[in-house]
C-alpha cells in the first residue's frame, strides 16, 4: 500500500474539511508515491520522534499536533527547521490528524476521552458546547456530560489521573462546590471557547491553557476546573489512533514523547 492510499482510507473518516480554519492538519511533508514501510504514531513530530521512525525504518509519521502550524519563511537552523531537515534526510512523510480528529463524534477525540473518564451507566445526558454540519455529517467540540449520581469532585479528579496516568504534581485545579453532577471536557486547549463554557455553566470543566484571567471569570462564575494540562489529555490520541490504522496495517508503532 502506498502512503497515498493510506491517507485516503484516514480522510474518509476524518476529512480534512471538518478541520477547524486556523488548523494546518493533513499532509504537511507527503511523498503519496511511496510503498508504505510502517507508520509511527504520535502526538508531536520531535527530534526524538524522527529518530524512533528511522529506529523502526518507517517511512510516514501521523502526529496530532501539525508539525508545520504557521507559516514559513525560510528554512535555517531553529528547531522547526532541523526536524523538517531530519524527515527529508531519512525520506519520512509527516501527516497529522488535528482538529479534524478533535471534532470527530465517532472516534475523535472528545468522545475517546469521555468514554475513558465515565461508563455509559454513569452518564444521564449527553450535548456539545458546539457543533455543526458538514455533507450531512456532524460534528462538534465540548462533550457536556449529566451524571445520574452526583460524584465529589475529588473523586473525579482521582479517577483522571489514574484513567489517564497523569503527574498529579503537574495539574492545578481550582474547586468551587464539592459536589459535581455536570462535567465539560474539552481536551487541549479550551481557552477559546470560556464565554461558551461561562454560558453553559457546567459544574466542572475538564481542559487545560486557561489564561489567568480566565481562570478568574470561570470560578467567578461558579464553574470549578481541572487543568489536566495539554498532554495528559491529548496523548489519549496516540493508542486510539494506532488501534485506529491497526484496520489498513499491522505496521504501526506508538512513541510517547518524552520531553513532557
Amino acid at each position: 500500500m502506498k502512503i497515498g492510499e493510506l491517507i485516503k482510507k484516514i480522510e474518509l473518516d476524518f476529512p480534512s474539511h471538518s478541520a477547524m480554519s486556523f488548523d494546518n492538519s493533513g499532509a504537511n511533508i507527503v511523498d503519496y508515491e511511496v510503498e508504505l514501510s510502517s507508520v509511527v504514531v504520535t502526538l508531536d513530530i520531535t527530534l526524538d520522534a524522527i529518530e524512533y521512525a528511522k529506529d523502526k525504518t518507517a517511512n510516514l509519521i501521523i502526529s496530532h499536533h501539525p508539525i508545520i502550524f504557521n507559516e514559513i519563511r525560510n528554512i535555517n537552523d531553529d528547531p522547526l527547521s532541523k526536524r523538517i531537515k531530519l524527515l527529508n534526510k531519512y525520506d519520512i512523510s509527516a501527516y497529522s490528524c488535528h482538529t479534524n480528529y478533535d471534532v470527530n463524534l465517532i472516534n475523535g477525540m472528545g468522545i475517546n476521552v469521555l468514554n475513558k473518564l465515565f461508563s455509559r451507566d454513569e452518564i444521564e445526558s449527553q450535548d456539545l458546547l458546539e457543533k455543526y454540519t458538514i455533507d450531512c455529517i456532524d460534528y462538534g467540540i465540548g462533550n457536556i456530560v449529566r451524571l445520574k449520581q452526583q460524584m465529589t469532585f475529588d473523586d473525579i479528579l482521582n479517577r483522571l489521573i489514574e484513567r489517564f496516568d497523569l503527574d498529579s504534581k503537574k495539574l492545578s485545579e481550582y474547586k468551587v462546590k464539592d459536589e459535581i453532577k455536570s462535567v465539560l471536557i474539552i481536551p487541549g486547549s479550551g481557552s477559546g471557547e470560556v464565554d461558551l463554557i461561562i454560558n453553559e455553566k457546567p459544574d466542572l470543566l475538564i481542559t487545560s491553557d486557561l489564561k489567568h484571567n480566565q481562570i478568574l471569570d470561570l470560578v467567578e462564575s461558579g464553574i470549578s476546573y481541572i487543568n489536566a494540562t495539554h498532554y495528559g489529555l491529548e496523548k489519549n490520541f496516540i493508542d486510539s489512533f494506532s488501534s485506529y490504522l491497526k484496520r489498513f496495517t499491522d505496521k504501526v508503532y506508538s512513541y510517547k514523547n518524552k520531553y513532557v
